[in-house]
């Protein structure tokens, strides 16, 4: 599920910029259609779960203050799961292949892909700092 809102343009044409490879693997695609989310949730064959704010990149792991909670119970993970799929019914629109594209012009391909190519440099040069620290 992702935040079909989003308070950084750049950040969210370089999400969408990962839709075409994420569809054709068979992956589902969910826009939460309510307000920003910067939060991540995760549920693992209902048994473990996770949820926070961290991203899976170099900003996270080297310079922000970034948190999740892995839960290992299934009781638990079962129950977010059933919420998760409220959720998803009733807050998200599901984006297809088809939809994607025929709904993404070739100037919104383009500027996906200019988005995730400056995110990528970006993320390395204000990281790059911190790596070396190590």
């Amino acid at each position: 599920m992702q935040a079909g809102i989003s308070d950084i343009a750049l950040s969210k044409y370089a999400e969408r910029y990962m839709y075409r490879w994420l569809l054709k693997n068979n992956i589902e695609i969910y826009e939460y259609q309510k307000t920003v989310l910067h939060g991540k949730i995760a549920v693992s064959d209902d048994q473990w779960m996770t949820v926070g704010s961290y991203n899976i990149n170099n900003l996270s792991a080297y310079a922000s203050i970034e948190l999740n909670l892995d839960v290992d119970n299934p009781t638990f993970a079962r129950k977010v799961d059933q919420c998760l799929d409220t959720i998803i019914k009733t807050d998200c629109r599901q984006i297809t292949e088809e939809a994607y594209r025929t709904g993404t012009s070739w100037a919104e391909h383009f500027l996906q892909t200019m988005a995730y190519s400056l995110l990528r440099v970006m993320l390395f040069l204000f990281t790059f700092y911190f790596k070396q620290k190590e």
